[in-house]
């Protein structure tokens, strides 16, 4: 079974910490009342523990509407592996965390 999860976030230029479900995904995102409303999907019941840790931090689309095409930015997520989404007028990055290493010096479960 696939669910959706929906979270609601106060989210800046600095990386926030959300906990979602074990292996969901961002799917989309929208502005209500300058709040990010995120939705997520994961495998698994509805009422799935949101307790897998990601990083999501706004930022600046890489050129402003109407900017001369010339003058191209580039947008830098700061952190390796982290995903874009296009919302509007703002870009949302999406940093899922590796696990914690076990204490043993093990190899983290996958």
């Amino acid at each position: 079974m696939t669910s959706i999860f929906r979270l609601q976030v106060d989210v800046g230029e600095e990386w926030t910490d959300v906990l979602v479900p074990k292996a969901a995904e961002l799917i989309w995102t929208r502005l209500e009342f300058g709040r990010f409303i995120t939705f997520w999907s994961h495998p698994g019941e509805p009422s799935a523990a949101a307790d897998e840790p990601h990083r999501i931090r706004t930022d600046s689309l890489p050129l402003s509407p109407g900017a001369d095409p010339g003058n191209t930015v580039r947008g830098v997520s700061g952190l390796p592996g982290a995903v874009p989404y296009v919302t509007s007028d703002r870009l949302l990055w999406v940093y899922k965390q590796p696990p914690p290493a076990p204490a043993d010096g093990s190899a983290p479960p996958p």
